[in-house]
């Protein structure tokens, strides 16, 4: 009955941060780091996803890639992509999901 960011009682988004793509994601919980982790486990396909996987395609770029839309705050030993341009690490992520379970989600 759960789904990866909406309330199973009402419907609606339990928190906004969920749907930002981030690299690296460090402590936030995020779509994109929730179907890794079950393309990463092995988990099957499964219906709850269908939601997450739709906002995933839908915020993919004309060119095919998606863009980091947000870092975290904290120290790093250097930044590796900038804000709101195309994200090398997202989009990989992206498309092992897409590759694990986007037939199943129709977005293939």
């Amino acid at each position: 009955m759960h789904r990866l960011y909406t309330s199973d009682h009402t419907g609606e988004i339990i928190h906004p941060e969920f749907l930002i793509l981030r690299y690296p994601p460090r402590w936030k919980y995020n779509i994109l780091r929730a179907l890794d982790y079950f393309q990463v486990a092995g988990h099957p396909w499964d219906e709850r996803m269908s939601d997450a996987i739709g906002v995933l395609t839908d915020k993919r770029r004309e060119d095919g890639r998606w863009a980091l839309q947000s870092r975290l705050a904290g120290k790093t030993h250097f930044n590796m992509e900038t804000g709101g341009q195309p994200s090398r690490w997202i989009t990989l992520m992206a498309l092992r999901v897409l590759k694990a379970y986007g037939a199943e989600a129709g977005t293939v």
